[in-house]
């Protein structure tokens, strides 16, 4: 029976010249997080139930792993890692007296979350993660240290303007506190909804949650605030609420976002917006939401925040740290959505080699040595077949350059070098040609 191949809702796959950008955008990624001391880590995909369901999300959204035909099929033991900080709080809990403190560590790596599948939202994604904890109290300069990270590795990959939007739960809970507002992480889980639904829709939910008609009213028109001041003026607007929370909170937003400006993170890239709080509940204090220039209304493409006590189900001791993703599939998903994806490429073979025969093959494959030795991707084509079969899989593939070289250009030692961009076709010597290359390439 022939199974028909069809694809699975919600998880994407890339085809040749995607997947070049994706492992580029990944490299970019991985250099700016070494740049600035952040090691490497890796864990593993699945996760204990308990450890995933402690606190940290909704159950709903975590798969679990079954045995086909086990004998444990009607309960999973395990659980796929619905991002990458939960199991990193487990790795620091399990390795707090050997890890040299405070840590700094990179991850990326796929995770996996049930979402109903739509435009830039997948089941199965990659992200790009930071996190500096400390067995101790932790300066709030380590917030200075992800954000520049972050911002430093979204300026390289190049796609254009974004907007790191940055907040604080102290602040945000202050806020409300000012309000006599009682259920706090109720009402911040509604204004993080703000943006996803209609304005009448949005004071319903308010309603919904015993907000009284002047609490409600305060709370809108503290959004339209936000949206309407700069960072400066929002700061000095709020200076003068006397709750003690929304201040600590105020004035750690002032510290980080001073600091970054000393760091020559340009202020078009900064913007202080009150009514950013992150879904998830283990953010204590500064939290981001970044988004591409003239689609803020798709997707957050990176986001994160300070949380105090990342291990404290795993150990008494409480780990403080601040942690960012950037969504890497979701960069690319919003990219391609706004046509800025630009293919160079459908492989990374930088040079094909064609197969003249037999009688050629030995100093052809000597020449495929050569280049490959001097790191330039090469391969020579599979079989002998009519010179413009071959030119035409170089031109299908991208491949830039090709190399004809027959008996004759053996015999003479002089070599045709066609280069596939500019289709100018150059006789050159065999010992010059790596440097010819090497050349054109830059």
């Amino acid at each position: 029976m022939i199974i028909k191949p069809l694809p699975i809702s919600g998880y994407y796959e890339n085809m040749p010249e995607e997947q070049i950008i994706e492992d580029r955008f990944k490299e970019i990624i991985k250099k700016n997080y070494s740049l600035s001391g952040f090691t490497p880590l890796d864990t593993p995909v699945v996760e204990r139930v308990d450890c995933l369901t402690a606190k940290w999300a909704d159950d709903n959204e975590i798969y679990g792993i079954y045995r086909l035909n086990g004998d444990e099929s009607s309960e999973a033991k395990l659980w796929l890692r619905f991002d990458l900080t939960v199991p990193f709080a487990r790795y620091v809990a399990q390795n707090e007296w050997t890890l040299s403190f405070p840590f700094k560590r990179q991850h990326i790596a796929r995770v996996y979350r049930w979402e109903r599948p739509q435009k830039g939202r997948y089941r199965e994604f990659y992200q790009a993660d930071v996190d500096i904890v400390w067995n101790w109290k932790l300066s709030l300069f380590a917030d200075v240290e992800v954000l520049s990270t972050i911002y430093n590795s979204l300026l390289e990959l190049d796609f254009g303007a974004f907007e790191i939007n940055m907040n604080n739960k102290k602040f945000l809970s202050g806020f409300l506190i000012s309000l006599e507002i009682t259920d706090i992480a109720w009402t911040i889980s509604v204004i993080d909804k703000k943006d996803k639904v209609r304005r009448d829709k949005f004071a319903i939910m308010l309603e919904e949650i015993w907000v009284n008609e002047e609490q409600k009213n305060s709370i809108i028109n503290f959004i339209n605030i936000s949206s309407e001041k700069s960072s400066e003026e929002l700061f000095e607007y709020f200076s003068s609420n006397t709750n003690e929370l929304l201040q600590e909170g105020l004035e750690e937003l002032k510290y980080v976002y001073n600091n970054l400006l000393a760091l020559w993170v340009q202020p078009d890239y900064l913007v202080f917006n009150p009514t950013i709080s992150r879904g998830l509940n283990y953010y204590t204090g500064t939290v981001y939401e970044t988004f591409i220039k003239g689609a803020e209304n798709m997707w957050s493409i990176s986001s994160g925040g300070r949380y105090e006590n990342l291990a404290s189900n795993f150990t008494k001791n409480s780990f403080p740290g601040v942690g960012w993703s950037i969504g890497l599939s979701r960069v690319i998903a919003v990219l391609r959505e706004l046509k800025k994806i630009e293919f160079i490429s459908k492989t990374v073979t930088e040079v094909l080699v064609l197969n003249m025969g037999d009688s050629t093959l030995k100093n052809n494959l000597e020449l495929v040595k050569n280049l490959r030795n001097s790191n330039i991707n090469t391969e020579i084509y599979l079989d002998e077949s009519k010179v413009q079969k071959q030119l035409k899989y170089a031109y299908n593939k991208w491949i830039r350059f090709v190399i004809i070289a027959g008996e004759s250009e053996h015999e003479t030692n002089m070599l045709q070098l066609k280069d596939i961009i500019t289709e100018k076709q150059i006789e050159i010597n065999k010992e010059d040609i790596i440097k010819e290359i090497i050349s054109l390439k830059k």
